[in-house]
């Protein structure tokens, strides 16, 4: 019994690690750092825990941002601007993600709101973004797609890389993230971070909501909950975004649109991270630790150490 608890604790303790999960092979906010992110669902605030599965409806608006200076040392600590980023690793299917990353918001110098009652501070900004907002609209025959919300330290050194200036409204696709986070000194661990699921399946409601790691019944068997997805093949040209690239890039975006969205929903160039095992969700309302089963091999391990103890 004793050793089972060593056991149980420690699986804990190793679960908790990141956000998203490591075996997304995606950029992960150690220590499990959340980024607080509401949208509004009929009037009423929706405040998104993490690996949860919606409808395209909830977030169709612009979401609040905040981060939790309450909660995280590394962010009450910091008193700089912030990077904000979402993108979809999953377009165009997640089965091919072909297109993967979809830019679907970039704004940079984000600054922060005095401490709220509840422990966080929102990011505001009164300038344009560089890229505004793009509500999540993957195809109707598509399982859910992944959709990743990042908050990064603009420190100092901060310089918004050239190559990718030709980023706007209309041209999202092919974003290489590596090579943006690497080009502009953000470097590959974000302040904060959170990810949701969204279908557009046809027979989805746009305002269906499930715990983490749900799936809409019937649909979403297709949903990638276990590292990255499927291959890509790495992009062999720079991220460099011309008027000429732009202008194919437009293109792409309009064909792949959704009737519910004017732009596009197909994602971005491939980035070079890879992952393996699983890593479906689990969250809590109630501010328990959040664990996630992304650590198959070692729960495996131990198993076998209690079968043979």
């Amino acid at each position: 019994m004793f050793l089972n608890l060593i056991v149980s604790s420690f699986i804990a303790s190793r679960l908790a690690l990141a956000i998203p999960p490591p075996d997304f092979g995606f950029p992960e906010a150690p220590n499990h750092t959340e980024l607080s992110v509401t949208y509004q669902d009929n009037g009423n605030p929706l405040i998104v825990t993490e690996a949860e599965l919606f409808g395209v409806g909830i977030p169709a608006q612009e979401p609040a941002v905040a981060v939790e200076t309450a909660n995280y040392d590394s962010i009450a600590a910091y008193n700089g601007s912030y990077v904000l980023l979402m993108v979809d690793p999953d377009a165009r299917y997640p089965s091919n993600p072909s297109l993967r990353f979809l830019l679907h918001w970039l704004q940079t110098d984000m600054t922060t709101t005095a401490e709220s009652p509840d422990g966080t501070s929102q990011l505001v900004n009164s300038t344009a973004p560089r890229v505004p907002y793009l509500r999540p609209s993957p195809p109707t025959d598509s399982a859910a797609h992944r959709y990743i919300i990042y908050a990064f330290f603009q420190h100092e050194n901060f310089t918004f890389p050239q190559a990718f200036e030709g980023y706007d409204a209309t041209n999202r696709t092919n974003f290489n993230l590596t090579a943006f986070l690497d080009e502009s000194k953000l470097g590959p661990r974000p302040a904060a971070a959170m990810y949701y699921f969204a279908s557009n399946q046809t027979q989805v409601p746009q305002d269906y909501t499930a715990a983490a790691g749900g799936t809409y019944p019937g649909g979403n068997d297709g949903i990638i909950t276990a590292g990255p997805g499927p291959s890509i093949t790495p992009s062999t040209t720079s991220a460099t975004a011309t008027s000429s690239s732009t202008a194919a890039s437009t293109s792409t975006a309009r064909s792949t649109a959704s009737a519910s969205t004017s732009a596009s929903t197909s994602g971005g160039a491939s980035q070079t991270a890879s992952g393996t095992g699983s890593a479906a969700s689990a969250s809590s309302t109630s501010g328990a630790v959040k664990t996630f089963a992304g650590s198959g091999s070692l729960l495996a391990c131990l198993i076998s150490l209690l079968n043979f103890i």
